[in-house]
């Protein structure tokens, strides 16, 4: 089983490129139509659920090529390599942006806070938009680290249930 010794980093590896590219398409999707500005949510939340797929559908595909050498600490490779480079991906994208691209950006969003906390309107709390005003003054790459770390969580957390499902429909399945 030697060309399989490595599989679940070349497997992270793959997973981490690819969802980095469609953060980064999503990112550029929310600053071209000024969803960043008015905090908009909604394609994160397509990310979110990309993302959990695609590790699910990653932890799958390793079980299927390598089942003798599926195990949690394998798997987990795969889910914390896809958060990582995901991650970092983005957090390139974001410095480039705020930086060199659009310098201004984060006064922009706390402007947009400021009026919706003086209008009252905001589905959010006045605590809410205040956290939000906070984060937004950090400095992007701050932002960027905390948003790897935050991948890496939750590809962690996916590959581990991802496998504990795996597992359990192994044990099921009729031979």
């Amino acid at each position: 089983m030697i060309p399989y010794k490595n599989l679940p980093i070349k497997i992270g590896m793959v997973l981490g490129a690819t969802l980095g590219i469609v953060v980064i398409s999503i990112g550029i999707i929310r600053y071209k139509t000024g969803m960043i500005v008015r905090n908009e949510q909604t394609l994160n939340y397509v990310y979110w659920t990309i993302f959990a797929l695609s590790v699910f559908f990653a932890v799958y595909r390793f079980r299927k090529l390598d089942p003798s050498s599926f195990a949690l600490r394998r798997t987990v490779k795969i889910g914390l390599l896809a958060g990582l480079l995901s991650g970092a991906l983005y957090t390139i994208y974001i410095i480039i942006l705020n930086n060199y691209i659009v310098p201004d950006l984060s006064s922009q969003v706390v402007e947009y806070y400021n009026q919706e906390l003086a209008s009252n309107s905001s589905e959010l709390s006045k605590e809410d938009i205040i956290d939000s005003i906070a984060v937004t003054k950090l400095n992007p790459a701050i932002r960027g680290f905390i948003y790897i770390f935050v991948c890496m969580a939750f590809g962690t957390l996916y590959s581990i249930l991802s496998t504990i499902v795996l597992k359990r429909f192994r044990m099921f399945r009729i031979k």
